[in-house]
This record gives structure tokens, C-alpha cells and sequence, in this order.
């Protein structure tokens, strides 16, 4: 993951929401070399804090299917 830190307690709708914005801020015009640097920098590690969120909710869900057709 990138040096930037994430919030404790941070969740991922709030995660997916400072992404937004960070996406839009990057992709407006006359950003600085240096805050699109540090921009980018948080996108990352709000993006890898999303996908480690999803990846994980995935797999409770995987864990839940197959344990409901067992006990079938």
C-alpha cells in the first residue's frame, strides 16, 4: 500500500465517497505537479482500502452460499 494512512474506523462508503473526490480533483484542471503527487498517493490507498472491503465482503458471502447448500 502507498505511505498514505487510512482513518481508523473509516468505512467503505466513506472510503468510496474521498475517492470521488480525489478522482475529481485529479481530473479538474490546473492541479499542481505536487498535489496531483499526493492526490494520486490517496486515491491509491482509499482504492486498496475499497478492494480489500470488497474482496473480504465476497468472501463471507462465498462462505454463506456454501454453508446454506450444505444444509440443504
Amino acid at each position: 500500500m502507498s505511505g498514505e494512512t487510512i482513518p481508523e474506523g473509516l468505512v467503505f462508503e466513506e472510503a468510496m465517497e474521498r475517492l470521488e473526490a480525489v478522482s475529481a480533483r485529479l481530473a479538474s484542471e490546473n492541479v499542481p505537479l505536487d498535489e496531483a503527487i499526493a492526490l494520486y498517493e490517496q486515491g491509491v490507498a482509499y482504492y486498496d482500502f475499497c478492494r480489500r472491503k470488497l474482496d473480504d465482503a465476497n468472501r463471507r458471502i462465498t462462505v454463506i452460499e456454501e454453508s446454506s447448500k450444505a444444509g440443504e
